[in-house]
């Protein structure tokens, strides 16, 4: 009787996984060289030089805009004469308004949540790169009375994720003045 040295299928199996890294591997260079990248910030690296944070009035961006400089190596100046760039934020306002509401209980169902801030961005001789505008973003939020505990948990995501675009926003804005 004939004998194989191997198992049966052992020699299938490694063609296979030979195939299968073959093509995940033909599928990772179609994509990266299409441009196609994994969702992130959105925002690369930052050559701006050194950049002062002026605010007024902005508490809520402010810690969420250092965080966001110092990932992308981005050096904050404590005064405005050791500036390349200077980031002036002010007029930050958050709002929530009831945007629907419940015919037969007269409950609330969904909040309408608004974030707002001025951007302006400088030369260090007082030049403005881009003049004072507004940033703005509103989400909807579903309101159940049932679980209210819940619901301020996400209200209270939403206004992070809010936030934390908003600076994402600042960010790709300072980068269009390079």
């Amino acid at each position: 009787m004939y004998r194989r040295s191997e198992p049966p299928g052992q020699y299938c199996g490694v063609m296979m996984k030979l195939r299968n890294t073959l093509f995940f591997f033909i599928l990772s260079l179609s994509l990266a060289g299409c441009g196609y990248h994994l969702r992130g910030s959105g925002v690369g690296k930052i050559d701006t030089g050194k950049i002062f944070l002026e605010t007024t009035n902005a508490s809520l961006i402010v810690n969420e805009l250092r965080e966001q400089l110092r990932v992308r190596d981005v050096k904050l100046v404590n005064t405005l004469d050791q500036a390349d760039r200077i980031i002036r934020l002010g007029n930050e306002r958050y709002d929530r308004r009831v945007l629907s509401v419940d015919e037969g209980t007269g409950k609330v169902t969904e909040y309408e949540l608004e974030y707002h801030i001025t951007l302006e961005i400088l030369s260090p001789d007082g030049k403005k790169l881009i003049k004072p505008n507004d940033i703005s973003l509103i989400r909807d939020v579903t309101f159940d009375p049932n679980a209210a505990l819940g619901k301020f948990d996400e209200e209270t995501l939403v206004r992070e994720d809010m936030i934390r675009s908003a600076a994402s926003t600042v960010l790709r804005r300072l980068q269009a003045v390079q």
